[in-house]
């Protein structure tokens, strides 16, 4: 692995003529409005590109330009693609873009923002300051002089919003919104995609209703949990945006725990904070993220993994 510098990471794609992109599983709004940006520029730049993802694509992203034009990992097993290049973005690890990387034979270039990369790309340009990959992609542009188009400016403006709260969160920056500034300048709407993605229905409500009596406070009421039983997962899918904010609100609370039951033994485990480091918490269990965001994945039912989580927090 070698870390590259933006005059480096231009050269390799200047050089590359068909390239394969790729983001995490359970694809976020920074993963897809990075991918479709991304997308839209390279093809602008005469290259051949294919976006393939090992996950399903959530529908309240289908307002976005190429949606459509990103396939499923079967792509690659029914086609024969050669490509130079295997772009992953806004993945920290070699696990989390499932079964592409070991389909893609091509070098693999990672752009990414997350403090807890693993560095398993043969080449990383990584941004921790960054809010989100996004921010590292209009950033690219805007260097490069490439042209971003108003369909680019609103995927690129909602993977920013999404991954910083919408410019609430601490990883917030003034280089942040400057980006976000630049996407709209560019065409983007800000109250389009805010109701686009927060728009929930009245059956995500009603169950909302029945995920708040699950919520917990410990600590003194520094740290609030809420759970997510494996009936609740298997309605919700991964559509679970929205649930750690209700607790992370508190006024008392600096720890929220979102704990997603994905089975009876397995438990995926959401971590947000005012100030505690909890990508240092989720490293305990094998997880990541950024200091104020982190997730892990316990092998233990919800209770017992609730428990675990509250000794590991002290």
């Amino acid at each position: 692995m070698s870390n590259i510098t933006i005059n480096q990471l231009h050269m390799a794609l200047c050089e590359a003529n068909s390239i394969l992109l790729t983001v995490h599983i359970r694809p976020d709004g920074d993963a897809i409005g990075s991918m479709l940006a991304f997308y839209e520029a390279l093809i602008a730049q005469g290259k051949t590109v294919h976006m393939v993802v090992d996950d399903v694509i959530p529908e309240k992203f289908s307002f976005l330009k190429y949606i459509d034009y990103i396939h499923d990992v079967s792509y690659l097993e029914t086609n024969a693609i050669s490509v130079d290049m295997l772009m992953v973005l806004d993945a920290s690890t070699y696990e989390r873009i499932g079964r592409v990387g070991a389909l893609c034979s091509a070098p693999i270039f990672n752009i990414d923002h997350h403090i807890s990369n693993t560095k398993f790309a043969d080449y990383l340009y990584l941004k921790s300051n960054f809010a989100a990959t996004g921010e590292i992609i209009t950033y690219l542009c805007k260097e490069w002089n490439w042209p971003i188009t108003e369909s680019m400016g609103t995927a690129l403006y909602m993977a920013i919003a999404t991954d910083c709260g919408f410019f609430k969160f601490s990883n917030t920056t003034a280089h942040t919104l400057e980006m976000a500034s630049y996407c709209v300048a560019a065409g983007a709407h800000p109250n389009v995609v805010s109701e686009t993605i927060e728009a929930i229905s009245v059956d995500r409500l009603e169950l909302t209703k029945q995920v708040m009596q699950t919520i917990g406070f410990y600590k003194h009421n520094t740290v609030a949990t809420i759970e997510l039983c494996p009936a609740v997962m298997a309605i919700l899918g991964d559509d679970t945006d929205g649930f750690v904010d209700i607790i992370r609100n508190v006024d008392t609370v600096d720890i929220a725990i979102l704990l997603k039951g994905e089975s009876p033994n397995r438990t995926r485990i959401s971590l947000r904070s005012k100030g505690t480091d909890v990508n240092a918490i989720a490293q305990q269990f094998g997880g990541g993220g950024h200091i104020r965001a982190a997730g892990c994945t316990i092998m233990k039912n919800i209770e017992e993994a609730k428990s675990e989580l509250l000794e590991a927090i002290g």
